[in-house]
């Protein structure tokens, strides 16, 4: 790890001596300050497009309407209620109006606490991530299944949306929430009331030249469930969904279809209270998903599925994938499977349930490979009880984590799978307990993930990327291959093309952006510095080598030397420990 990452640019190279001045990758920040509070970097094709998402986008519609202009509270937080009433919202009535309708009833609200939450059908819903391709200089939101809805003048913004692959044609694929609508009812008191409801919890989607495209899942009772992760030049999408319905919760959707037995309420938000019930909240999981946590569906049996569509988008065909493991005789549990990549030879990787160790009891998931109507596992549970499968390249070389036990704590491990040879390796990483997922590999073998850095056995751990080489087996850190005065650390490698250039997420230690995309102020009217998370594109540098970051000074080396306590503010962010937003 280097330690010259510092806040606003400041580099030790300026205040000492720095051997070298050069680096192997250039660092370009995408253009996506202007939309949200932070972005995550998702997938890059070969042109060099690259997919991202924005947790937190500025300025949401705000729907005045649904509003009760006439709470207390919030009349006297407002600065210009009357403006406000009528969809006049100066930026700090935007912050405070934000701040009433999506405060969570489980945390305090500092305007509003136990005011609202996600499920209150009364108020707004208002998504909280969006997704962008970016092309050249070119920036397009990639909408899923939003809508115009003419109360706001626009979009609804009321659906969370996230784009997940590219292939070399530009078209991607995704999932995303369908978007919440109003409809009026009048209750058994003769109280008029207006609900949010929405068609469907999540589903894929592909989109081609603006146009969004359904991934529709095989069982589709209340809308179903789908996941677009992966899309081949051949229009191949990987993912998984529903192909049938939990018996149980068959029988509770009934309940919606009978008036005195749903109560008094509409037909559409009885539906809408199951799949909350059912799912967790899965807009709550939806808002995490920059991580590789998928939502977790407890209505449906669900499993891989590989869906063919014509490069116009036609849908061809939907092919339901198996599992590892045989079930017992007698054994009527559903098992499931996920596809999460998918290569130009048409197979997919992605994760299955099977038996641990063989135990038929204890059921665990591990990685797969998906050839045709083969599933195939590769990994011996003797050493590691989980793994995953994120990518695999055009050579059917595959890359993901496996899990173990190392120091009494679980830790993954990378791993890099030559399907074709039937060679497994788990290569070195930073250090013997530090956790690592490999996310990419390019046809060129080489591998971009990230890993734990810091050795601390208590408390959470800092993780950078690192590129793994696997004809040289040489293991590096990415940040090791920037310059000495770059503000970035690079804390996940997502995707690489086979132009090496690299798509990731970086910390940069910058001013916090408020939810109308002002700079956020603390109660002194002080703007407020932090990490934030950007995504970013790292392009090779042609001749580039690797700076010589060591420094010189003896003093500056020594944690006690006074310099280095004079810059002790500006280094803490990047010596201490930076949170991780993306782990998997």
């Amino acid at each position: 790890m280097k330690i010259n990452r510092l806040a606003s640019g400041l580099t030790l190279c300026a205040l000492t001596v720095c051997t070298a001045q050069a680096a192997k990758y250039e660092v370009v920040e995408l253009p996506l300050r202007d939309k949200g509070i932070n972005s995550y970097a998702r997938a890059i094709n070969d042109k060099g497009d690259v997919l991202a998402s924005i947790a937190d986008p500025f300025n949401p519609p705000i729907d005045v309407d649904l509003i009760d202009f006439e709470n207390e509270i919030l009349i006297n937080a407002l600065s210009d209620a009357d403006g406000a009433s009528v969809g006049n919202i100066n930026d700090d009535d935007l912050l405070i109006l934000y701040s009433f309708i999506t405060s969570d009833a489980t945390t305090t609200n500092t305007f509003f606490p136990q005011s609202n939450d996600s499920t209150n059908p009364f108020f707004q819903q208002i998504a909280r991530v969006q997704s962008y391709v970016l092309e050249n200089t070119e920036v397009e939101e990639k909408i899923g299944f939003d809508v115009i809805e003419q109360d706001l003048q626009g979009l609804t913004k009321s659906a969370d949306t996230l784009s997940t692959g590219i292939n070399n044609f530009s078209a991607t694929v995704g999932f995303g929430e369908a978007p919440f609508y109003k409809i009026n009812y009048r209750n058994e008191n003769g109280l008029n009331l207006r609900y949010h409801v929405q068609d469907f919890l999540v589903r894929g989607f592909m989109d081609i030249n603006g146009v969004t495209i359904e991934v529709p899942p095989i069982e589709d009772l209340m809308g179903g469930i789908s996941v677009a992760n992966d899309i081949n030049d051949s229009f191949e999408v990987a993912g998984y969904g529903s192909v049938d319905v939990l018996e149980e919760f068959e029988d509770v959707v009934e309940v919606c279809d009978d008036k005195n037995e749903r109560g008094d309420i509409p037909k559409e938000y009885c539906i809408r209270q199951l799949r909350d019930q059912y799912q967790s909240n899965i807009r709550g999981r939806l808002a995490n998903s920059v991580s590789n946590r998928y939502p977790v569906d407890q209505t449906f049996k669900r499993r891989a599925i590989i869906w063919e569509f014509t490069s116009s988008g036609e849908l061809l065909n939907s092919r339901e994938l198996g599992t590892l493991l045989e079930p017992a005789p007698g054994d009527e549990t559903f098992y499931d499977s996920r596809a999460n990549a998918i290569n130009n030879n048409g197979i997919a990787v992605g994760v299955s349930n099977d038996y641990y160790q063989d135990s038929q009891t204890v059921v665990v998931n591990k990685a797969a490979i998906f050839d045709g109507d083969d599933v195939i596992g590769f990994i011996s549970d003797e050493e590691y009880i989980e793994s995953t499968a994120l990518d695999i390249n055009d050579n059917d070389v595959v890359v993901g984590y496996a899990n173990k036990i190392i120091t009494s704590a679980s830790r993954n491990k990378f791993f890099v799978y030559d399907y074709r040879g039937d060679v497994l390796s788990f290569p070195d990483d930073f250090f013997e307990s530090s956790s690592s997922v490999a996310r990419g590999i390019n046809n060129n073998g080489l591998v971009v993930g990230e890993g734990q850095v810091d050795t601390d056995l208590i408390g959470s751990r800092r993780s950078e990327a690192f590129l793994y080489d696997i004809n040289t087996e040489e293991f590096t850190n990415i940040n090791e291959l920037l310059s000495c005065d770059s503000p970035y650390t690079i804390v996940q490698g997502v995707d690489i093309n086979d132009n090496d250039e690299i798509t990731a997420t970086a910390v940069v230690y910058r001013e916090r952006s408020a939810i109308n995309g002002e700079l956020a102020l603390d109660d002194r009217g002080n703007t407020i510095f932090e990490n934030m998370s950007v995504a970013v594109k790292l392009v090779p540098i042609p001749g580039g080598s690797i700076d010589d970051c060591h420094l010189t000074n003896e003093t500056i080396e020594r944690k006690g030397g006074s310099l280095y306590y004079l810059l002790g503010l500006v280094l803490f962010v990047f010596s201490g420990r930076v949170r991780q937003k993306l782990k998997g």
